[in-house]
């Protein structure tokens, strides 16, 4: 009997059971989305589906649809061949039977039956809480959903940079800020994890747009991956995240799934990831490279295994790639839900609460000019098509069918009694215009234009209009998968509320704000440009044919803004309230070593208004002097602080090496360097009063070494005594060649080259001893304060 499937041990005894065949088959999807079924070895099959906004019906039912098929093939000794599907695997048929199912049902008048999934807030929505605790609240709740259905890994989170306003899946993702993306994110894979399912961290790496999505080549510079794009994933691998998806596009050259350097170098050599990766649906294009550059598990499945065969008979694939595939994979196969059967009970009114929660959570108060909250005693005017039919989520793969969507029309019914709404129907006592506009954004393709649709433009200057003429306020609801222009219509509106795609509970949230229900707390997660043309990434996206470049490097969002001195319609991280608040004593050590130990930094926080609120504060930091390039300012810290009127409280910060930190191309890591520091601290990137110095004390990465270059010692007498010291010689007259006509050689080199090797060598110096003094030597450098 073969060995069977119990812990990490039996992994091992399991490879080296398998076939090449069976191994094969291992890391090649066995359906559209489950992986491969081997009963011989107690493997069960994971089942992994979208997403992190709830249960993707359309999948969920076209995998089913796809498992009947199969069955009746078999059953008819004709049974589908996996060599025959193409990069999507079973995933066209699947869809294919669905639709077929889908029309004959239409046909034959059967009734549609109400679909009762949860949909939960998208992730801008989650990043427009500040706010972790909540976020990983409403991923437990999505998660217990999802895995009683079975799921047993969750398609998310999809944690890609916010690089430019018009892109199609922006709703999706959190923010244009790395730091702010990594905290949500951690929280998302935090619930979904500790409810026993598998999170899955997408899409690695850099993939921000739609226009060519499948391969396009997209030119990043290191320092704009490293400190952009890549952080929040790093993140989630320091979290504990069992699953990364490779994406669609080239990087830099290699197809995201073909990638050695982002899918071994840097996530396994660099970070130590230990889960496994899965590519994106169709994003193997080549099932043998995707493989030896580190992609465990190809989707969607079944499709040829007969590829990898052949490829580790003739030597193309090493059989020690294969393993590491099965290995990586199996490893959190044994610990997930597929292999206990312990998947979590759904809770609909647990689910209903937290998805509320953080719909509140995440609503944002663009302007408000005295008119809201509205009193629940006045007649009201809705208009708009969202007011009624109001948008909950993206389109595409995350998009969860459900009839238990709320919208403002209705819950305004509810509040104030139908005799005091309306819609598009003016009443003689109508004080309020409320106008509910937005865009959708679609997977696979993006926005054209940041403007709204276009009978919802007509709907607004309608309503404009009639405000104007009676004396009445106009208040406007954004439902949009991002930032829309406002330019025409902000000076006549009255107040702006934000919920972007907010979650089934979204429309109830954004009317129980505009009637003083609670305070509206959220904060914009990205910038709000004037116009598109002040957006960093215009004219470097989509890009064309085929091909992108990332002009703006690590200037993205308010980076780009402050950099330009561009003015914007509304900054990154603002947000108003119904109440105000105060920030002050700001507290910072005028001095910290920071190779010893982290610091805090204290601040204090007052609502002073007369209703309670919750305010974001936010901590910045400027580097006064570096000698690497970098934005004006970045955020390093955020609080959501809930207070009474009157309430204060104290903020803490802690900040540690890691938040003074940039990305060197010349030494290729992560570096701080010693000096003063500004601290900035307030309510949004535009609104930082309170500013603080703290002198950094560390190690000086560009102090002096084998990569400096050998005129900065020369020039130097301390570091040039040190050498002739250590070395007994004089080192202007050993490598006066490499000083005068190449005085940018690293250091390293002229130890090694050939003028100090002779002179080692006339010295009676050994290898041995050439190395102690190397060793001294940088000792002595070590103590020599640049």
């Amino acid at each position: 009997m073969a060995t069977q499937l119990k812990d990490e041990v039996s992994i091992e005894q399991i490879l080296n059971e398998m076939s090449v065949e069976e191994k094969a088959r291992m890391i090649t999807g066995g359906s559209p989305f489950h992986s491969e079924k081997m009963e011989k070895y107690g493997i069960p099959a994971m089942y992994m589906l979208d997403s992190c906004n709830g249960l993707n019906a359309r999948e969920y039912v076209a995998e089913k649809a796809y498992f009947k098929t199969a069955e009746a093939a078999e059953q008819a000794g004709e049974p589908l061949d996996r060599e025959q599907n193409g990069f999507m695997g079973g995933l066209l048929l699947a869809f294919a039977t669905l639709q077929k199912e889908m029309a004959a049902k239409k046909a034959s008048g059967a009734p549609e039956e109400p679909l009762k999934f949860g949909n939960y807030p998208p992730g801008i929505s989650y990043g427009s809480t500040w706010n972790p605790e909540v976020v990983k609240k409403c991923s437990m709740a999505m998660a217990k959903e999802m895995g009683s259905y079975g799921i047993d890994m969750v398609l998310g989170p999809n944690i890609n940079i916010h690089r430019d306003p018009l892109c199609g899946r922006l709703a999706e993702s959190i923010s244009e800020d790395p730091y702010l993306v990594s905290k949500i994110a951690v929280a998302q894979v935090d619930g979904i994890q500790e409810e026993g399912l598998i999170a899955c961290a997408k899409h690695f790496a850099a993939n921000n747009q739609e226009k060519d999505r499948l391969g396009v080549e997209e030119h990043v510079p290191e320092r704009a991956l490293r400190e952009i794009y890549l952080p929040a994933f790093k993140a989630c691998v320091d979290a504990g995240v069992g699953s990364l998806m490779s994406a669609y596009n080239k990087l830099n050259g290699k197809p995201s799934a073909m990638n050695d350097d982002l899918l071994t170098n840097i996530l396994r050599d660099e970070w130590g990831f230990e889960g496994f990766v899965v590519s994106d649906w169709g994003a193997s294009y080549d099932q043998v490279m995707a493989a030896a550059a580190g992609t465990d598990l190809t989707m969607p499945g079944p499709r040829s295994t007969k590829c990898i065969e052949a490829a580790v008979e003739d030597g193309r694939l090493p059989v020690e790639k294969l393993d590491n595939c099965v290995r990586n994979f199996l490893r959190i196969l044994v610990k997930s839900t597929a292999m206990t059967g312990n998947h979590p009970k759904l809770n609909m009114d647990e689910t209903i609460q937290a998805a509320e929660e953080a719909a509140r959570e995440a609503m944002i108060l663009l302007k408000n000019d005295g008119v809201l909250p509205i009193p629940v005693d006045m007649d009201v005017v809705f208009y708009g098509k969202r007011s009624k039919a109001f948008v909950f989520c993206p389109e595409g793969s995350s998009k969860v069918m459900t009839s238990l969507s709320t919208n403002p029309y209705d819950r305004a019914v509810e509040l104030l009694g139908s005799e005091h709404v309306s819609f598009e129907e003016v009443k003689a006592d109508t004080k309020y215009w409320i106008v509910v506009v937005g865009a959708n954004g679609h997977e696979g393709s993006d926005r054209d234009t940041l403007s709204m649709d276009e009978d919802e433009q007509l709907a607004m200057e309608k309503a404009i209009r009639e405000a104007k003429a009676a004396n009445g306020k106009v208040i406007v609801i954004i439902n949009a998968t991002g930032p829309i222009d406002l330019t025409c219509y902000e000076k006549d509106v009255d107040a702006i509320l934000c919920p972007f795609f907010a979650g089934m509970q979204g429309g109830k949230a954004a009317a129980d704000a505009l009637f003083g229900l609670y305070n509206p707390s959220g904060k914009l997660p990205l910038t709000w440009p004037r116009r598109y043309c002040d957006a960093p990434a215009y004219k470097n996206y989509p890009g064309e044919n085929k091909e992108v470049w990332y002009g703006e490097g690590m200037y993205v969002g308010y980076r780009w803004y402050d950099a330009r001195q561009i003015p914007v319609a509304y900054p990154f991280g603002y947000g108003l309230s119904y109440t105000t608040f105060e920030i002050s004593g700001l507290e910072v050590p005028e001095s910290v070593n920071v190779d010893k130990e982290d610091f805090t930094v204290g601040v204090k926080v007052k609502n002073t208004g007369k209703v309670a609120g919750s305010e974001v504060v936010q901590l910045y930091v400027h580097d006064r002097v570096s000698k690497i390039d970098k934005p004006y300012k970045q955020l390093k810290g955020f609080q959501k602080v809930y207070l009474q009127p009157g309430e204060e409280k104290d903020v803490t910060f802690v900040l540690q090496k890691d938040s003074f930190a940039g990305y060197s191309l010349e030494l290729k890591q992560w570096i701080t360097e010693p000096g003063e520091f500004d601290l900035l601290v307030g309510t949004s990137s535009e609104d930082l009063p309170l500013t603080a110095c703290v002198k950094v004390r560390c190690k000086n990465p560009y102090g002096y070494s084998d990569l400096t270059a050998i005129g900065a010692i020369a020039k130097d007498p301390r570091a040039l005594n040190a050498v002739n010291q250590i070395i007994g010689g004089d080192l202007a007259d050993i490598a006066h060649v490499a000083i005068e006509f190449g005085p940018d050689t690293p250091f390293g080199n002229v130890w090694n080259g050939n003028a100090m090797q002779k002179f080692f060598t006339d010295n009676g110096i050994t290898k041995e001893q050439s190395d102690e003094m190397r060793a001294q030597l940088q000792e002595e450098f070590d103590k020599i304060e640049i």
